[in-house]
């Protein structure tokens, strides 16, 4: 089995990572695709979005992180306690605010890794590469939804990903983040992960007249190179998509018929057509 790891990531919030992480996942489920998300943000928001109280989690993946590092011989049993399956057939790793406990670990490793020689296969930055190497196997998709703090969990993530989505409001481009992000990705690329790939920059919130589009499209051309690739639909602005969380389900569960719904769907079938 051939599995692609996406991670979700913006330095910026309400930019729809979580949305996207969901409904990417479960769009891609729908397709007949093994789909697992990780939540990867102390505020556990991914979790809460498939119906789980991130508070009430025993197992999370602060806790596997903390496996991976000092018993990695356990990783498997560990794995297996972990993995949470919803009845939209998604799996999930959960995580709640024990992940910035898990996030200070890597910082220590990180200042103490640089007086070490030899042990660049536990650097603290490779961490989740680690974890994911036998999750890869089960899995068609991994999708990783990254939060705004702790810095060292996003770069994990990088380094661990084949391709990254960068979510941004389509109606304020210019402020969105997206230079501390690809600053970000361009470092990992460098020292972690040279195959790491931009899958493209995901509009969100979209407001405007679909003809609109393409001028969106152009400025975000003009502000950060045509090198970028912009995912053909933006996925549109709709209150069903807020509530989404709420009732614990996928924009397809709850509102199979609404236009963010077949927003995501196109999204899916472009992220199916990168292999």
């Amino acid at each position: 089995m051939s599995c692609s790891v996406f991670s979700i990531t913006n330095q910026k919030g309400g930019v729809g990572k979580t949305s996207s992480a969901l409904n990417l996942g479960a769009a891609l489920c729908i397709k007949g695709k093994s789909v697992l998300l990780i939540d990867n943000d102390p505020q556990g928001n991914l979790t809460a979005a498939l119906g789980f109280t991130p508070a009430k989690q025993g197992r999370t993946l602060a806790n596997l992180l903390l496996v991976a590092i000092d018993y990695p011989e356990d990783l498997e049993l560990h794995l297996q306690r972990t993995v949470l399956h919803t009845d939209s057939g998604l799996d999930l790793i959960p995580a709640n605010r024990r992940l910035a406990d898990a996030a200070a670990r890597l910082q220590v490793m990180q200042l103490s890794q640089y007086n070490a020689v030899g042990e660049v296969d536990r650097a603290c930055e490779r961490v989740m590469l680690s974890l994911l190497e036998p999750l890869r196997q089960r899995y068609d998709y991994i999708i990783i939804d990254c939060g705004l703090k702790h810095e060292l969990l996003t770069v994990n993530a990088l380094a661990a990903s084949d391709y990254c989505i960068i979510p941004v409001q389509a109606h304020f481009l210019a402020s969105e983040g997206i230079p501390d992000v690809l600053e970000l990705i361009r470092s990992v690329q460098v020292k972690f992960n040279p195959a790491l790939k931009i899958a493209g920059i995901l509009l969100t919130m979209y407001q405007s007249r679909p003809q609109l589009c393409q001028s969106v499209k152009a400025s975000v051309g003009e502000v950060y190179g045509e090198s970028f690739h912009v995912f053909q639909r933006p996925i549109e602005y709709s209150i069903k998509v807020a509530e989404c969380p709420a009732a614990g389900q996928s924009i397809f569960e709850y509102a199979p018929k609404n236009v963010a719904a077949e927003s995501y769907n196109s999204l899916a079938e472009e992220v199916l057509a990168l292999g």
